[in-house]
């Protein structure tokens, strides 16, 4: 009789709790006037590219991991090969209060720092080691991979990260092979205790191989390309109202010695360089909300093995103001330098000059966890 009733009980649902997952969805609009005068021509273009939507579901399991899937599309450059829509985000995570395991399609480590440009990609040769698989054409290919990752946390501020990469090769885009393996040591404040304002807010440490193809070597180590990157973030004034903060990277790209010339980006990406970066920054905040922002930062590239002198600069400045509940305007003033082979590569200078609108929107259904991080965190930031 007894085992009647919990059969009874079991078919009638009353055995057992459903688990529903947590939703989320983001999403940002990034939409800009550009006014671009360099050394050929001249040009006004409408731009929404970084346009972008993201959605997560996110469940507890029967221990004590949880597991989240993401889902995210985003608008690229209007003059990619990428088509209307490109698939930025497609990864499943697993984690608990220390160990993170990553699956699928998202940022790849090539970058440590999250500068406040209007778009990630505006400075991105000075702030991302470069895809030596890829032919320039789209910025995605920098920042996007199919990665397998491992992190450790250690008092919830020091992530020991192993990561694998699937780069996109354009000689070879159906090879989904591992190209790139890599470790990462980041010490960074958890966002939720960052209103404290710590002097030291981030500093990090990663490396980078790239399983390349070189001529007349046959070990895998030898014939990679290699990158070290360096990262730190510090508040100068850590006020809660008004605050100044220095974020800085230098990227050493231990490349080829026998390229001296460069007859491609192929050639760019894998002969030897040495770029840093930085950007100093004034917040003010009101009622514990951002009201405006202005920032400034320098970026310089040394091409040392080059049989001529190739370097590349770059000065952008820009400001913003909230005028609503994640609504800003923006104006952007971005300068790049180029000379030696560098010139013949990208031109021998450009101004650009951009007007912005941006919107940014996050709802969490079915609230269920305390996260380290929302999906809006997954991408590009430039006010918070």
């Amino acid at each position: 009789m007894r085992k009647l009733i919990y059969i009874v009980l079991f078919i009638s649902g009353w055995g057992y709790a459903q688990i529903t997952p947590e939703f989320e969805i983001g999403a940002k609009g990034v939409f800009s006037g550009n006014l671009i005068l360099n050394s050929d021509e001249s040009s006004a273009v409408s731009d929404f590219s970084d346009t972008q939507l993201l959605m997560g579901l996110q469940q507890k399991l029967y221990n004590d991991w949880r597991t989240q899937f993401v889902l995210g599309l985003q608008f690229p450059d209007a003059n990619s090969n990428l088509g209307e829509v490109f698939y930025n985000n497609i990864f499943v995570r697993l984690e608990d209060k220390k160990n993170v395991v990553k699956v699928g399609r998202t940022l790849a480590q090539t970058n440590l720092n999250e500068f406040p440009t209007l778009r990630d990609d505006d400075a991105q040769r000075f702030t991302y080691a470069l895809n030596p698989f890829s032919d320039g054409v789209n910025t995605e290919r920098d920042q996007y991979a199919n990665v397998l990752e491992y992190s450790r946390i250690f008092k919830q501020r020091l992530f020991v990260s192993v990561h694998g990469e699937n780069f996109y090769d354009s000689r070879e885009p159906d090879d989904f092979r591992l190209n790139s393996m890599g470790l990462t040591l980041m010490y960074r404040v958890p966002e939720n205790q960052r209103w404290n304002r710590n002097v030291l807010q981030e500093i990090g440490l990663s490396f980078n191989n790239y399983f390349t193809d070189r001529p007349g070597y046959s070990n895998d180590f030898d014939a990679s390309v290699k990158n070290v990157l360096f990262s730190t973030t510090a508040n100068l004034k850590p006020d809660p109202i008004n605050f100044i903060d220095f974020r800085f990277q230098a990227i050493q790209n231990f490349g080829w010695d026998e390229i001296t010339q460069l007859d491609d980006y192929f050639d760019y990406t894998r002969t030897e360089s040495t770029t840093l970066f930085g950007t100093l920054r004034y917040l003010k905040q009101k009622l514990e909300r951002p009201h405006y922002q202005f920032s400034m930062g320098a970026g310089y590239k040394s091409l040392s093995n080059l049989q001529t002198d190739s370097d590349q600069l770059l000065f952008i400045a820009n400001g913003f103001y909230r005028l609503g509940e994640n609504f800003d305007i923006g104006l952007q003033y971005r300068y790049t330098e180029n000379s030696g082979f560098t010139e013949n590569l990208f031109g021998q200078n450009e101004h650009r000059v951009q007007l912005a609108i941006v919107y940014s929107f996050s709802k969490i259904f079915n609230k269920q966890f305390g996260d380290r991080e929302d999906l809006l965190n997954l991408e590009h930031n430039y006010i918070k």
